[in-house]
């Protein structure tokens, strides 16, 4: 569950050209399975040390298709290991890497297929791999984070149905003890605690558990989860990271596919493609830019996506008209990379506040609930003890 979604219906890109692994092609053409776009099988570290190594082997000079071997022969993830050799086989025939990746959806999310795919048609392979490298191992960093912000929910969840009728327990107990040992007075508070609990206590434990369960469930669902991870539920550090990330893989494949030569409405369609956040990706790819003399360039892309501000869109725009929008994206993506690193290092300073939060809240219900199980109930057990309303 990720603590911190509906996005539009993901539009066509123009003319022809669709990249396979986009959100609106989920699965691609050469895919066995539904093409996640953000979620995998392989935790961030093995992925992380993968890439590593196929990064290390290209710049080395090795073919594709003898890096993916030699990494085969070397991963300890048993997933990898089989997709690098089949990857190894396929590349050796002229498959794409991006279509040869394809084929194991479980391992390989949307996004990552669609950045292989940008880097092979603009040619930057090891430069594309040290992008995900660090959005992995940042990744890796956030999640630590995040399962422990789930654990301290979870604990709370589970703990404030057990104080809270702890007060009805302790005056029920009075009302009902008849003994005459300290023995008998644990026993009758542990029986009637007990009880409250069955009462009270067990079917908001139920309830707690059901929407804790539902919220996995919505955030499960993939474009839903990518809408709330933006939103963050008020959690703003955590959702400018997702976007800053989102926004530098984008404008980092925008600019060197644009330094290719690459027309822009292809250039555009990869770069989307290869963003990481899925509801970021569709509002990308529903620009269409079109093609021949009517075809919009990259400052339009930037403009209609809504997701970008005035001032860059407008340094994009002086950018075509000028001949420098390489050089213009790349000072775009030096901001967003710094973005990203600034929010980064706030991260675990929020994930303590949220936590802090919860346990203030939790504890204050539990508290509440204990105070008033036990005054609205004391002066009437003290009756019935004594006697009184008889």
């Amino acid at each position: 569950m990720h603590l911190l979604g509906s996005p539009h219906g993901v539009g066509k890109t123009s003319g022809s050209f669709s990249p396979v692994g986009s959100p609106h092609s989920v699965g691609g053409a050469s895919g066995t399975g539904a093409q996640l776009w953000e979620r995998s099988r392989v935790a961030p570290h093995p992925m992380v040390m993968w890439l590593i190594q196929i990064r290390a082997m290209l710049k080395a000079g090795m073919s594709p298709a003898n890096a993916f071997q030699s990494v085969s022969q070397r991963t300890t993830h048993a997933g990898l290991r089989r997709a690098s050799e089949s990857i190894a086989r396929d590349t050796a025939q002229g498959v794409s890497l991006a279509d040869a990746l394809a084929k194991f959806p479980e391992l390989f999310p949307g996004f990552l297929v669609g950045a292989f795919r940008a880097a092979e048609h603009g040619g930057y392979l090891p430069e594309m791999l040290d992008r995900l490298i660090t959005y992995y191992e940042q990744w890796r960093t956030v999640r630590r984070w995040s399962l422990l912000t789930q654990g301290c929910l979870w604990h709370a969840a589970l703990l404030l149905p057990l104080i809270a009728p702890f007060g009805i327990g302790l005056t029920w107990a009075f009302r009902d003890f008849a003994g005459s040992t300290t023995a008998d007075a644990l026993q009758a508070i542990g029986s009637s605690v007990w009880q409250a609990y069955l009462r009270y206590g067990l079917p908001l434990t139920l309830l707690l558990i059901a929407l804790m369960l539902l919220g996995y469930l919505l955030t499960g669902l993939e474009r839903i989860g990518a809408r709330l991870r933006l939103n963050a539920l008020g959690f703003f550090t955590y959702a400018d990271w997702i976007r800053a990330q989102s926004l530098e893989q984008y404008l980092f494949h925008l600019g060197r596919l644009t330094q290719a030569g690459v027309p822009p409405a292809t250039a555009h369609a990869l770069a989307a493609a290869a963003v990481p956040n899925r509801a970021l990706a569709e509002a990308l790819l529903s620009v269409e830019l079109g093609r021949a003399e009517g075809a919009a360039h990259i400052d339009q892309a930037l403009e209609r996506s809504g997701l970008f501000p005035i001032e860059e869109v407008m340094m994009a725009r002086t950018g075509v008209q000028t001949g420098e929008l390489p050089s213009i994206l790349q000072t775009l993506v030096a901001w967003y990379t710094q973005r990203a690193d600034e929010n980064l290092r706030q991260l675990p300073r929020a994930f303590v506040r949220l936590m802090t939060l919860i346990s203030i809240i939790a504890t204050g219900i539990a508290l509440i609930s204990f105070a008033w199980g036990y005054y609205h109930n004391i002066f009437r057990a003290v009756d019935e003890f004594m006697g009184v309303g008889n």
